[in-house]
C-alpha cells in the first residue's frame, strides 16, 4: 500500500506539473497575442488621428534641411510623407538619400537608422516600415524583459503604457526611436539572461542609432558584475557600447576632420551644457510665460512657419511627469534599469536649447523607456491609475499627433 501510494502521489504530482507548465505556456501565448493586438490597435490609433488632422486642420510650413528631396510620387505617397516625415525625419530622409555629404549638422543624427532605410530603398515608406517592424520587436522584448523581472501582469501594463504614450506617434514616423527601443531592450534582455555575445552587439548597434545607446554601459556593468563578479572575461562585454561610438567617430574623422563633430553639431539647435537644476528652473519660467500660447488653438495650429514657443509649456509638464515617475520607480524596477533611466533623463536636463530649455522632452522620454516599466508596475497595483493614465494620455496623444501631422512643432 505504501508503494502504491508513492506511485500515485508521484503520478499526481507529475500531472500537476504538466498542467502548470501548459498553463504557463498558454499564458505566454495569450500575452504574445496581446502584444500583437496592442501593436495593431496603437499604430492604427495614431495613423487614424494623423490622417484626420492632415485632412481637416490647418497646415504649417517647414523648411527642409539642405539635401532633402521634396516628396514625390502619387497622392497616397504625398499624404504619407505629409503625415510622418517632419523635423528630424527630414534629416534622416536626406541622410538615407545622400549620406552626410559634407554637412556637419547632419552628423547629429547617428547612421544606423538611415542605413536601415537605405537597405529597404531609402524612401519615406522604407523609414515607416523600419519604424513599425522595430517597434513590434521592441514590444516583444519589453514583454520578455518585464515578465522575467516583475511578472506578466506588470508586463501587460508596461506594454499598454508605452504603446499609447502621447509621443508614441514617433514610433510610426521616420524617426529612430523605434529602432533604438528594439535594440536597447533586446540588449538588456540578453544581458540579463547571460547571453552576452548577443547582448553586446545589440548594444553597439543601439549606440550607432543614438548616443543614448552609450548609456547601456551602466546596466551592462551592473548586471554582469552582480552575476559574474570581477571576471574580466565577462566584464569586457561592457566595451561593446564604446566600440559602437568609436566606430562612428572613426567614420566621421576622415570626412570632417573631427571625430566629435556630432556633439558640436548640436549647437545648430542652440543646445549647450547647463547644470540640470538650472535647466529645470529655466524650463519652469518658460512654461509659465508661454502657457497662454500653449492653451490657444490659434497659436498651436497657426499657418506659416510654426513656432516652438508653445511647446515650452508641454515640455515642462512632461519633464515633471518623468521626474515623478522616476521617483516612484526607484523601488519598483530593478536597479540596473533605474540607473539607466537617471542617465537618460540627465541628457536633456543638462543640454538645454536657447529659448526652448527642454526641447524635445516629450519625445526623449521614449529613450528613458524603463519609466514605462515603472508606470506599468504602478498601474498593475493601483486600479485607479489605469483610468487616469488613459484619460490623460489619449487626448494628449490626439493633440500632439494632430500637431505633428500638420507640420506644427512637436518634440
Amino acid at each position: 500500500m505504501a508503494k502504491d501510494w508513492t506511485i500515485g502521489e508521484g503520478l499526481t504530482s507529475g500531472i500537476g506539473k504538466v498542467a502548470a507548465s501548459l498553463r504557463v505556456q498558454e499564458g505566454e501565448r495569450s500575452l504574445l497575442r496581446n502584444v500583437g493586438w496592442i501593436f495593431i490597435l496603437s499604430r492604427l490609433f495614431f495613423f487614424e488621428v494623423a490622417s484626420l488632422a492632415y485632412i481637416y486642420l490647418p497646415q504649417a510650413w517647414i523648411e527642409a534641411p539642405q539635401g532633402t528631396l521634396p516628396p514625390s510620387g502619387g497622392l497616397l505617397y504625398q499624404i504619407v510623407s505629409g503625415l510622418w516625415v517632419h523635423w528630424d525625419g527630414l534629416w534622416y530622409l536626406s541622410i538615407a538619400t545622400f549620406g552626410y555629404a559634407g554637412r556637419p549638422t547632419a552628423t547629429a543624427f547617428f547612421p544606423l537608422y538611415p542605413l536601415a532605410m537605405k537597405l529597404l530603398g531609402g524612401g519615406i515608406v522604407s523609414g515607416i516600415i523600419v519604424s513599425l517592424l522595430a517597434f513590434l520587436v521592441a514590444l516583444l522584448f519589453l514583454e520578455r524583459l518585464v515578465t522575467l523581472e516583475l511578472g506578466p501582469r506588470v508586463a501587460w501594463y508596461s506594454l499598454l503604457a508605452l504603446a499609447f504614450f502621447p509621443t508614441a506617434l514617433f514610433l510610426n514616423a521616420v524617426y529612430s526611436e523605434a529602432l533604438f527601443l528594439a535594440l536597447a531592450l533586446g540588449a538588456l534582455y540578453y544581458v540579463r539572461t547571460g547571453r552576452y555575445w548577443i547582448a553586446g552587439p545589440l548594444g553597439a548597434l543601439a549606440t550607432l542609432t543614438t548616443v543614448y545607446g552609450a548609456l547601456l554601459v551602466l546596466p551592462f556593468l551592473w548586471v554582469i558584475w552582480r552575476t559574474e563578479g570581477f571576471r574580466l572575461r565577462k566584464l569586457v562585454h561592457v566595451l561593446w557600447m564604446p566600440l559602437g561610438l568609436v566606430s562612428y567617430m572613426v567614420f566621421l574623422f576622415p570626412r570632417f576632420g573631427d571625430p566629435l563633430i556630432f556633439q558640436s553639431a548640436q549647437s545648430h539647435w542652440g543646445r549647450h551644457f547647463e547644470p540640470f537644476f538650472v535647466t529645470l528652473y529655466q524650463a519652469a519660467r518658460s512654461a509659465y510665460h508661454d502657457a497662454p500660447l500653449a492653451l490657444s488653438w490659434h497659436h498651436l495650429f497657426a499657418g506659416g512657419a510654426p513656432s516652438t514657443t508653445p511647446s515650452n509649456f508641454f515640455n515642462f509638464l512632461f519633464a515633471i511627469f518623468a521626474i515623478v515617475l522616476l521617483v516612484l520607480s526607484a523601488r519598483r524596477i530593478p536597479f540596473y534599469l533605474w540607473i539607466y533611466t537617471v542617465a537618460a533623463l540627465l541628457i536633456p536636463f543638462s543640454y538645454p536649447a536657447f529659448g526652448n530649455p527642454l526641447m524635445s522632452m516629450p519625445r526623449l522620454i521614449l529613450e528613458a523607456f524603463p519609466l514605462f516599466i515603472g508606470l506599468g508596475s504602478v498601474m498593475a497595483r493601483v486600479r485607479w491609475t489605469r483610468a487616469l493614465y488613459f484619460i490623460v494620455a489619449i487626448p494628449t496623444g490626439i493633440l500632439l499627433t494632430a500637431l505633428f501631422a500638420t507640420a506644427h512643432w512637436v518634440a
